[in-house]
């Protein structure tokens, strides 16, 4: 009777992502860390921030106790025009007050609703002139031109001056960074150390948790002595590399690879890889060039309605040209140029003080509305509503001049055809013209409403319009992505879409106050909540909930009624405050285990991996683990260009210099004829001089550019497909993901061997 062969040890890899499902289904905690020590780091950070929090809850009332009265003596509620801010910033300061009483909000929510109630519903409309003197209006556009360039040229230097004060900041987190690359080769311990105090410096939430989870993994003992080294020097402080980069372009404005490269003292090569990662993240973005060069900036929350209202007036005006003659269009023509660099130099600013540019860029745009009225010819009418909404969406579907140019285009293709000599049909030509001007008035009709009213949503607008629901949503949502409108928030449970507007300073005051009202009181009762009974599953909440409150003060501090800033005294009080619970929290959920144990390892078969993703989810406030999975490659198809590796945001797949050359022998002609020219002849090459099949892989010294073995790391891979949907390998690529570590399959297994 023959032996079965002795069961093979789990690999490395393996095991660890073994025991990375005993973690969280939090079956080793109990042995690594004991009740009693989570229970004692709770209680101290309960302690450490009893003296905290009593002033982070109450600075925001006492704040806005201070901007109602400002905003009472100023009155610059009623110089907000815009009915879309104003039933944004009710709907905000409603849902602050269902969170809890404020006697402050509520007598601003009031002044507000009064406000809007005396506005009338609909704005006179006042007669379009039909004829224009362009010689003056051209001078006109190019005064307002010179103006915005001269206040964008102060933004510039702001931004400038704001840098060189960031500069000694940078110098000192370089020298830092440059310190514990040294320290990272001869005492990893102390590099994460030190790495993690930068981290608390630039504020990166991603390095953060990644330091914290190393650490974490080296405490438990999931992660031996190489591995904990090989993290620190590549993962950890790569991390903190990129928190360096978005503190250069959060306080030192947009730049290039190069100059980051330059101030961080980094090779750019090594730059633009981490640069790869943060714009998968979503962190970072290209904004402009610079000669050739790319121009990054850090991604904003939200696009500023001057830099919106700007690229439509630019649009409008290279489409204005195109209709002149002579030396009035080569007027335009140069005014377009300005234009263009202008909103180019708005782009690279990113944030700026929209209230010096709103009154500039909104008679610009008024100016540029009149001009290409009187250049197509369009003309008013009194008789009706109905007939002079009409009219005006006619003219604004012809200010875009798609419909000017299908209505000139399409009878020249049925008389004359196209180039081809095809003529199109007339009644198929007649039937598209009336679908397509359909579409573009009803577009146009929505605009106007828009424009006059202010925000509205789809809800409104088919009240108001004949036009069908179901049609108006997919005109807004066609409108939103061709950036003819913005999303202003909502009313109700309905968006509110509204048009780009460049804001007066009351307008943009009252918007950012209304918002962070609302943020701040959900963040005060979920603070409130978790402080009364504090566990440590809420220990993320908590960070998240304190976070909010110190990017809430931060934003309340650049706020100003009539150029003064409010309450500074009680901001300048809470900041150290609130950066001391931050770090406070941050630092005891790194010291405590992330899981605590509440099941057998019986009731994990029965458990799928969405439902724990969603328990450590509320555990830790995020997930970092998005699945289970093995990455299979196929040589055949792969190109060696490390797209994979370089898209991979976890850094768990690389291509090893190792050619395994006996895999060359196995290539199908099939799989060789989907394959570039120049790789396939070299496979075909190598199999022809070769007398024997090789039976060993070949090491290389170094990189070699198209050759390679792809490895993933399983430990790091969280099944996120970025990899396969990257790799431009024919016949959809040459990595395809495996879902082979099924749960309960896994726990299976644990509870087989144990």
């Amino acid at each position: 009777m023959s032996q079965s062969p002795p069961e093979k040890a789990i690999a490395p890899k393996r095991q660890r992502m073994l025991d990375m499902v005993l973690a969280l289904g939090g079956l080793q905690e109990e042995s690594t860390i004991p009740l009693s020590r989570v229970k004692d780091e709770l209680e101290n950070l309960k302690t450490e921030l009893a003296p905290l929090t009593d002033t982070i809850i109450a600075f925001p009332e006492s704040y806005f106790d201070k901007f109602l009265d400002a905003a009472k003596k100023s009155n610059i509620v009623a110089e907000i025009n815009d009915r879309g801010i104003l039933k944004q910033s009710i709907s905000n300061l409603e849902q602050a007050l269902s969170k809890g009483e404020s006697v402050s909000l509520k007598a601003l929510n009031k002044i507000l609703a009064d406000t809007l109630g005396r506005m009338t519903e609909v704005k006179e409309h006042q007669e379009t002139r039909v004829e224009i003197d362009m010689t003056a209006t051209i001078s006109t556009i190019s005064s307002l031109v010179s103006e915005i360039e001269s206040i964008t040229d102060g933004f510039e230097k702001a931004a400038k001056t704001e840098a060189e004060s960031a500069r000694s900041e940078l110098v000192t987190l370089v020298e830092s960074l440059e310190s514990v690359r040294e320290k990272a080769e001869t005492d990893p311990d102390t590099a994460l150390d030190e790495l993690q105090k930068l981290g608390s410096q630039t504020r990166y939430g991603p390095g953060l948790r990644a330091i914290a989870q190393v650490k974490r993994g080296k405490r438990e003992g999931r992660i031996d002595d190489a591995r904990f080294n090989k993290l620190v020097k590549e993962n950890a402080l790569t991390e903190v590399n990129r928190g360096v980069i978005l503190f250069i372009l959060n306080k030192m404005g947009s730049k290039t690879v190069v100059q980051v490269g330059e101030l961080m003292h980094t090779p750019s090569q090594d730059v633009q890889s981490a640069l790869v990662t943060m714009i998968q993240r979503g962190e970072i973005e290209m904004v402009g060039l610079d000669s050739d060069a790319p121009v990054f900036s850090r991604v904003l929350p939200e696009t500023p309605s001057s830099t919106l209202l700007m690229k439509r007036i630019v649009r409008q005006v290279r489409g204005m040209a195109k209709s002149l003659e002579g030396g009035t269009a080569e007027a335009v023509n140069e005014l377009l140029g300005k234009l263009q660099i202008l909103l180019k130099r708005l782009q690279i600013l990113g944030t700026y003080n929209e209230a010096l540019l709103s009154e500039r860029i909104n008679k610009l745009r008024e100016t540029v509305d009149s001009v290409t009225e009187a250049v197509l010819g369009a003309q008013t009418s009194e008789d009706a509503e109905n007939l002079r909404l009409l009219i005006s969406a006619g003219l604004e579907a012809f200010a875009r001049f798609r419909l000017k140019i299908a209505l000139e285009k399409g009878p020249t293709l049925v008389s004359d055809g196209n180039v081809y000599g095809e003529k199109l049909d007339p009644e198929v030509y007649k039937a598209m013209m009336d679908t397509y001007l359909d579409n573009e008035l009803e577009r146009g009709t929505i605009l106007i409403l828009i424009r006059e009213l202010g925000a509205l949503t789809a809800h409104d607008l088919a009240e108001r319009t004949t036009i069908p629901p179901d049609r108006i949503v997919r005109h807004l949502l066609r409108m939103k992505r061709d950036e003819l409108l913005t999303i202003a928030g909502e009313n109700h449970g309905y968006i509110l879409y509204d048009v780009p507007r460049a804001l007066s300073e009351a307008e943009i005051t009252i918007q950012t106050t209304s918002s962070l009202a609302l943020q701040l009181s959900e963040a005060k009762q979920e603070l409130q909540r978790i402080l009364g009974d504090l566990k440590a599953t809420d220990i993320g909440r908590l960070a998240n909930s304190l976070e909010v409150f110190s990017k809430s003060r931060d934003k309340l501090a650049s706020v100003r009624v009539r150029g003064t800033a409010v309450d500074e005294s009680t901001l300048k009080d809470v900041e150290d405050k609130i950066r001391s619970a931050v770090l406070l929290t941050y630092r005891t959920r790194a010291k405590i285990p992330s899981t605590r144990p509440k099941v057998s390892i019986e009731d994990l078969l029965d458990v799928d991996v969405p439902s724990v993703l969603d328990e450590y989810r509320s555990m830790m406030g995020y997930a970092p683990l998005l699945g289970f999975g093995t990455i299979e490659w196929e040589q055949s198809r792969c190109l060696g260009c490390k797209s994979c590796e370089i898209a991979c945001p976890e850094d768990a797949i690389e291509l090893k210099p190792q050619i395994e050359i006996p895999r060359f022998f196995e290539i199908s002609d099939d799989a060789l004829s989907q394959l570039p020219s120049n790789r396939s002849l070299f496979y075909k090459t190598i199999q022809s001089l070769s007398t024997m099949k090789p039976i060993k892989e070949i090491p290389l010294e170094k990189d070699a550019p198209g050759f390679g073995t792809i490895e993933v790391d399983l430990w790091l891979c969280v099944a996120c497909r970025t990899c396969v949907r990257r790799c431009p390998g024919p016949e959809g690529g040459a990595l395809e993901l495996e879902l082979k570590w099924s749960l309960p399959e896994i726990v299976r297994h644990i509870t087989s061997t144990s």
